[in-house]
């Protein structure tokens, strides 16, 4: 296939204008010289008949029957008169005979009757001509035959006039296209012209410039585009205020434990005893596993966006989604004595979706439950199905979140106890971005009553939008990994 490139937009509205134009200019010129041609068709016809009328009253029949014309010296200047054009006259009687005139002037195809004529085109020595054939009858009797007296002229009057017709009603034409054209450039130049000035306004900018164009003096035609463009540059530029804030969040991260791990390090090489050492050294491995723990949620997050970036939606099945996640957190839940159960209640298991980002997502929230509730505690995964919707539910009997924190969990480095646990406040944020990804809601409430402590845990759900089109789930609807 033969790419012809970008088309000018200017280009194309001349061509499409000057097309029109010349369309209209032509059929103009068509009409205009079928009503020329006519009117002087009609008019110089009107004078050849009146001619063949005067020559009708110059015919006489004499005793013995013979058809004869005297044309008066009058008649015979006008008649030799015609400026311009050559004239014939054929005068044939009744039988055929020829009485006056040319003897091979050509006759109408079809002779007319008694005080009837009859016009028609034909060439006579090498000419085009014109010619008219008036039916004179011989008597009043029935069927008396008729004179035939045909007058014919050359066509180079007709022609002239016909022309200067067509040039009298073409000429202003033609000069109102040129002025049309003219204005239409202009038009074409100042109409277009916002989109020159954009195109200014934007070589002119800096890359850092972000701010939204200018739509108060745009055409109404550009509107949606730079409405569309404003949307655009106010998505880039929270989204590099987003990488910005989220660098400088890791950095602060990042700095901490390292900062940490150097002073305890300078701490155990300044102690004199191994005794001493201990307690550094003790530091030392918390602060590097929080640090490695950061460091894998970073990793995380940045595959996550990868991921999201590329789009590439797949069926997944989230029924063996929970079963594999469930086998890789089966040994610390049962270190911990954490009762972990798993409840299968939807016929139609799958979603469009990428099973990386998935995979992520529910290792993120069983990783946050398993770590936040003690010991001899409930853990349930449940998938079920509701209307139009596709519900993953993953609850537990820790120590619960605050109603008043349950919007700030899902922010990037948001932790509601710092000095509790490893955790770096990214997971559930984690989570929440990838939800979006998939166009699923994720909202968290009270959860299940601890066996032997006296609070409420928290429960997780996900909510997908089911799509009917894909198969059933064969597997069984519930079962416990223990």
């Amino acid at each position: 296939m033969i790419n012809i490139g970008p088309r000018s937009l200017k280009n194309q509205l001349r061509l499409w204008l000057l097309l029109t134009m010349l369309l209209v200019l032509g059929v103009s010129a068509a009409l205009s010289y079928s009503r020329a041609l006519l009117y002087a068709t009609q008019a110089y016809d009107q004078a050849l008949l009146r001619t063949v009328l005067a020559l009708a009253d110059e015919v006489i029949i004499d005793a013995n029957n013979e058809v004869k014309i005297e044309i008066p010296e009058v008649t015979s200047h006008l008649l030799s008169y015609n400026e311009g054009d050559r004239i014939y006259i054929r005068i044939s009687a009744p039988d055929g005979k020829l009485v006056f005139g040319e003897a091979n002037l050509p006759p109408p195809t079809r002779p007319p009757g008694g005080n009837q004529q009859v016009y028609y085109n034909s060439f006579y020595k090498n000419e085009a001509i014109r010619a008219v054939t008036f039916g004179l009858p011989e008597s009043n009797a029935v069927n008396a035959n008729n004179i035939l007296i045909t007058m014919a002229e050359t066509t180079g009057k007709r022609d002239a006039l016909v022309a200067e017709m067509i040039e009298e009603m073409l000429l202003p034409q033609v000069l109102m296209m040129i002025l049309a054209a003219i204005v239409i450039e202009l038009g074409i130049h100042f109409a277009l012209k916002p989109m020159q000035d954009l195109r200014e306004s934007l070589l002119q900018r800096s890359h850092r410039d972000l701010s939204p164009l200018d739509t108060t003096v745009s055409p109404l035609e550009l509107q949606p585009l730079l409405h569309a463009m404003n949307a655009l540059l106010s998505r880039v530029k929270a989204g590099i205020q987003q990488q910005q804030q989220f660098i400088a969040d890791a950095s602060h991260q990042l700095r901490t434990p390292i900062a940490g791990l150097q002073t305890q390090a300078e701490l155990a090489l300044r102690s004199p005893s191994p005794e001493a050492v201990k307690e550094p050294l003790n530091y030392i491995l918390r602060s590097t596993t929080r640090l490695s723990h950061l460091i894998q949620r970073l990793l995380s997050l940045a595959r996550t966006d990868a991921a999201s970036s590329q789009h590439v939606f797949k069926p997944v099945s989230l029924t063996s989604l929970i079963y594999d996640e469930c086998a890789r957190w089966v040994g610390p839940a049962a270190d911990k004595q954490l009762e972990l159960e798993v409840l299968i209640e939807a016929q139609q298991d799958q979603v469009l979706g990428d099973a990386l980002m998935l995979s992520e997502m529910l290792n993120n929230l069983l990783e946050n439950a398993i770590q936040y509730t003690p010991e001899q505690g409930l853990l349930q995964i449940r998938l079920w199905q509701e209307k139009q919707h596709l519900l993953l539910q993953v609850t537990d009997s820790g120590v619960g979140i605050p109603s008043d924190q349950t919007e700030l969990i899902f922010e990037r480095f948001h932790r509601l106890d710092p000095n509790q646990g490893n955790g770096c406040g990214l997971g559930l944020a984690i989570v929440a971005e990838i939800a979006e990804q998939h166009n699923a809601s994720i909202t968290v409430t009270p959860g299940l009553e601890h066996p032997t402590r006296y609070h409420i845990g928290s429960q997780f759900t996900v909510k997908f939008e089911r799509d009917d089109t894909l198969p059933e789930n064969p597997r069984p609807t519930s079962t416990d990994p223990e």
